[in-house]
């Protein structure tokens, strides 16, 4: 049987939380290229999780799903105000977060990976580990809307293993 990971529990069961995907959901409802509802989030949190076990990354895996879960929540301000989406989110991030067990330490390495999660880090952070399980996830190789999309091919996902 596959262990809860109770700290997580609180994030994924907050009304805010929940009602936060729910508007991510709203506005992406028409959008024809990658989406970053739910599905998105627990993709990169799987891929992840394998990435850190791979890499014997110490990070506890309620610690990488946490990072993964909370890594696109700017992208609602991102929407309405322009603002960066792995800034914005930092301050929804810090808001959920104190509703659960994880150390201060814990919590600065997470919402580090919610600010770096665009642009990588040192090898082996977790931030790293998320950029890269993020560009993973995404199966630009058999998008429709590839033509159309504005990301430079070099940063298109080709591939479907890691």
């Amino acid at each position: 049987m596959i262990q809860a990971m109770e700290r997580i529990q609180p994030i994924l069961h907050s009304p805010r939380y929940r009602g936060w995907l729910r508007q991510m959901d709203e506005l992406e409802a028409e959008r024809i290229y990658c989406r970053h509802g739910l599905p998105h989030l627990l993709d990169v949190a799987r891929i992840a999780a394998l990435l850190a076990v791979e890499r014997s990354a110490p990070y506890p895996r309620d610690v990488i799903y946490a990072a993964a879960l909370l890594h696109d929540l700017g992208r609602l301000a991102q929407y309405t105000t322009g603002e960066p989406h792995a800034q914005a989110g930092i301050p929804m991030a810090q808001e959920l977060l104190r509703e659960t067990a994880f150390t201060a330490q814990e919590q600065d390495e997470i919402l580090r990976a919610v600010s770096r999660h665009r642009t990588g880090d040192a090898p082996h952070s977790l931030a790293q580990i998320i950029f890269e399980a993020d560009h993973a996830s995404r199966m630009c190789f058999a998008c429709e809307a590839a033509d159309t999309c504005y990301w430079p091919q070099e940063r298109r996902n080709a591939t479907v293993l890691l």
